[in-house]
């Protein structure tokens, strides 16, 4: 639980990269706005389910550090895609932007969250191979 505050300050910092990534571009190429502009909201919609994820794994562990059961099942996946949908639909029907920028933009976050994640736990954090818990010598 302790590394979740640090996860989500990592999650932050990537989110606003990639919004000033989509604001530069919108600057130096107004003329693909609906590319970046379905980003930039793809980004933004990405932020927001990374957050409720991040608000439902808490829950979760509290409800099992107090010894009782969740009522439903899964991460609230319904509402965390219900969230992307919605990111998507204000996107295309109401700001006019792409699609397809949309989704990229919600899968950018995510995707390099994984990526950044499996390089961690692939890097060695300096000890020796033989350091490992249990083994007795």
């Amino acid at each position: 639980m302790n590394d979740l505050p640090s996860l989500m300050r990592r999650n932050a910092r990537m989110t606003l990269f990639f919004l000033s990534l989509g604001c530069l571009g919108w600057a130096f190429r107004p003329d693909w706005k609906p590319v970046f502009g379905g980003f930039l909201m793809g980004v933004a919609g990405g932020f927001l389910v990374s957050l409720h994820l991040a608000w439902k794994v808490s829950a979760i562990a509290a409800r099992a550090a107090g010894g009782q059961r969740s009522r439903f099942g899964m991460f609230g996946f319904v509402s965390r895609a219900a969230i992307g949908v919605l990111a998507a639909v204000i996107s295309v029907r109401y700001l006019e932007f792409n699609l397809p920028a949309t989704a990229a933009g919600l899968l950018a976050g995510p995707l390099v969250t994984l990526i950044l994640g499996l390089s961690a736990i692939s890097r060695q954090t300096g000890g020796h191979a033989s350091d490992e818990r249990g083994e007795k010598q």
